[in-house]
C-alpha cells in the first residue's frame, strides 16, 4: 500500500515538474520578439556612393530630394524545420561608412529564416548599388549609376532617360527587357536572356538577375 502511493505521489511529482517546464518554454517563447521595424536617417552630403545589401526578402526604393537617406526595415522570422521562429529582437540596421562610400546592410551575418523589407527613400548620389538574394527589387532613381545584382526574383527599374546612358539588363534563366531607350537590341538563348539599349544622358544602368526577371522603364520626354 505505501508503495502503491510512493508511486502515485512520484508520477504526480513529474506531471507537475512537465507542466512547468512547458510553461517556461512557452514564456520564453512568446516573449521572443519575431517581427520588428527599424528606422534610420544618415546624411550623405558628400557621399559618392550607396551600396544596399538586402539578403532575402523585397526593396523599395524611391528617389528624393535633399541629401537625408532614409530606412525602414522590417525584419520578419519565419518558421525552422522545428517550428520555432527565431528572435530578431538584437538585429538592426547597420550604416558604415568608408571614404565617399555608406554601406547600409544589417548587423546579422545569419539570414536563414529572415525576411527583410526595406523601403529606402534615396537621394541623388553618383553611384547606388543594389544587391539583393531572393526576393522583389522595385527601384525609381533618379540621377544615378545605377547597379543592380539579384540573385532570385524580380527587378523592376525606372530611371530618367534625360540622364540614363547605357542601359544593359540580363537574365541566366529568365527574362530582361528594357523600356523607352534607342537602339534596343534583345538577344534570347535557350534559357537566358539579355538587352542593351541607350538614354539621353551619361548614367550606366546595369540590372543583373540570376533567376526571374529584369525590367528597366527609362521615363520621361
Amino acid at each position: 500500500m505505501n508503495a502503491s502511493i510512493l508511486r502515485t505521489s512520484v508520477l504526480k511529482t513529474s506531471i507537475i515538474v512537465l507542466l512547468i517546464s512547458a510553461a517556461t518554454l512557452l514564456a520564453g517563447t512568446s516573449t521572443a520578439a519575431t517581427s520588428v521595424t527599424r528606422n534610420h536617417s544618415v546624411d550623405v552630403t558628400d557621399v559618392e556612393e550607396i551600396v544596399l545589401e538586402g539578403g532575402v526578402g523585397s526593396m523599395k526604393i524611391e528617389t528624393t530630394t535633399g541629401t537625408e537617406l532614409q530606412v525602414e526595415l522590417d525584419i520578419e522570422a519565419d518558421r525552422n524545420w522545428w517550428g520555432r521562429r527565431r528572435d530578431v529582437d538584437d538585429i538592426d540596421v547597420e550604416i558604415s561608412r568608408s571614404g565617399n562610400r555608406i554601406t547600409i546592410e544589417v548587423n546579422e551575418h545569419d539570414l536563414d529564416d529572415l525576411e527583410l523589407h526595406w523601403r529606402v527613400a534615396l537621394p541623388e548620389v553618383e553611384r547606388t548599388t543594389i544587391n539583393l538574394g531572393v526576393g522583389q527589387i522595385i527601384a525609381d532613381v533618379g540621377d544615378t549609376e545605377l547597379n543592380v545584382d539579384l540573385g532570385v526574383g524580380e527587378a523592376r527599374i525606372s530611371a530618367p532617360r534625360q540622364h540614363a546612358g547605357r542601359i544593359e539588363t540580363s537574365a541566366g534563366v529568365g527574362d530582361a527587357s528594357i523600356r523607352g531607350g534607342t537602339d534596343t537590341v534583345n538577344d534570347r538563348a535557350f534559357v537566358s536572356a539579355n538587352a542593351r539599349s541607350h538614354g539621353e544622358g551619361s548614367r550606366d544602368v546595369d540590372v543583373q538577375v540570376g533567376v526571374g526577371e529584369a525590367t528597366v522603364a527609362l521615363l520621361g520626354n
